[in-house]
């Protein structure tokens, strides 16, 4: 490794410890590699490098991705879909912390991130627990655990940028992520149900009948139709992922402005100022750390990087075990995005070398990463659940570790065992 890259990554992790936002960080450390190896010639092609970064037509699903969830939100149309949760899953012991589980992953199938699973239900679901007589503490773990399964069931923004990063098909990837979503969910649930049945949880009473169960079903299915929409579109490939995050926020829009008028059209201002400010802070980093990784390459990274592992001779279980190891020690540290832009192609392109699939891997990254947003000093699932239930970072650090253990073993299930990823993308073709 030469000084000038050991500068380059000093930069850049210093200053985030710092508190410089990260774009900021690596275009700063950008400029101490550029003075420090004297390559000023190289110091105009940086805006050029960032702009090239964002200037993709796939990357414009981002932000109509984000428009559709911030509509979602702002029309209350979660109400409906946790209803229809309480109605299916509210049956069984521990049935409030089941039905929270439950609609993160309706959720999920709207907004694809994490983030916004925790300011849409989190206010909802943990005073509601609270009130139940479940600690505080253990409302915000199950939030904030159940809030991973977000960026893996479709649509995924990550899964937009790793596609988009690594050349993979979007749509592939989509139906790659929705199996292990599920599996992630399911073992969350299965420790809820052996915590109730030790700590006597109680069950969300209310009617159940035929009817009932129909009624919210219908109601449900307005908003469960924009994952439908996606999905569809990108599997049978009738649209682009922007063309399917475009027809998503039209529909959303329809549904909450028109259909249910939940949302005025003096409101729309707001919401778009929302989805533009996420959009511009995710996107800038995606330009910035385009720019980064052009100076990695300079600096032969990804040579090194493939040269080294190929050295150690692991093979395909040993890599496997060493970039899950990696991963979820950059994940403790760095925002998804970041780690993806930075060391996707990179870690991909590694992988492939080893015999991975490079689909399967993809899996395992996102999930990787996803798990880093529960663990400090990042964890900012973590953080976002505490500030709204007030129960302290400790106690919920302590209420999480069980959350923690069986997400790692949802993990080592999708690790091990491919088909859980690979059948479905298969079976769509790709």
């Amino acid at each position: 490794m030469s000084d000038a890259l050991i500068l380059l990554m000093a930069l850049f992790l210093g200053l985030m410890v710092l508190g410089l936002p990260v774009a900021w960080s690596m275009i700063a450390a950008m400029l101490g590699w550029v003075a420090y190896t004297g390559n000023w010639r190289f110091l105009p092609l940086a805006p050029e490098r960032l702009w090239q970064g964002m200037d993709s037509f796939v990357l414009m699903a981002i932000p109509l991705f984000i428009l559709a969830g911030e509509l979602v939100n702002a029309g209350k149309i979660t109400d409906r879909l946790i209803h229809f949760a309480n109605v299916i899953f509210g049956w069984m012991r521990g049935g409030l912390a089941q039905v929270n589980i439950g609609a993160s992953i309706l959720f999920s199938g709207i907004t694809g991130v994490a983030l916004g699973d925790i300011a849409a239900l989190g206010r909802v679901f943990i005073p509601a627990m609270v009130k139940q007589g479940y600690s505080p503490a253990y409302a915000a773990a199950v939030t904030a655990s159940s809030s991973i399964i977000g960026p893996m069931v479709p649509p995924s923004l990550v899964a937009v940028i790793y596609g988009s990063m690594t050349g993979l098909s979007i749509g592939g990837l989509m139906a790659a992520t929705l199996v292990p979503g599920l599996v992630i969910g399911l073992v969350q649930m299965a420790l809820v149900a052996v915590q109730a049945r030790r700590h006597d949880y109680p069950r969300v009473e209310m009617p159940r009948s035929p009817r009932i169960v129909l009624s919210a079903t219908r109601a449900a299915m307005v908003p469960l139709m924009i994952p439908v929409i996606i999905l569809a579109g990108l599997l049978l490939g009738l649209m682009t992922p922007t063309e399917a995050g475009a027809v998503a926020s039209a529909y959303a829009l329809g549904v909450s402005v028109v259909l249910y008028r939940s949302i005025r059209w003096h409101e729309l201002g707001a919401v778009f100022q929302r989805s533009a400010l996420f959009s511009g802070q995710l996107l800038i980093i995606v330009g910035c750390g385009a720019a980064f990784s052009w100076v990695m390459g300079m600096e032969n990274v990804p040579r090194a990087v493939s040269g080294l592992i190929a050295g150690w001779n692991l093979g395909y279980l040993g890599t496997l075990l060493v970039f899950n190891a990696v991963l979820l020690v950059l994940g403790m540290f760095i925002d998804p995005t970041t780690v993806i832009i930075l060391f996707g192609p990179l870690l991909s392109a590694a992988a492939t070398q080893a015999g991975i699939d490079p689909m399967h891997f993809a899996v395992v990254a996102i999930l990787n990463l996803n798990i880093g947003l529960l663990t400090p000093p990042l964890g900012v699932c973590l953080f976002a659940a505490e500030r709204i239930a007030g129960c302290g970072l400790v106690p919920l650090i302590r209420a999480n570790l069980p959350f923690l253990a069986v997400n790692l073993l949802g993990l080592a299930l999708i690790a091990a065992l491919p088909g859980l990823r690979l059948w479905l993308p298969r079976v769509l073709g790709f």
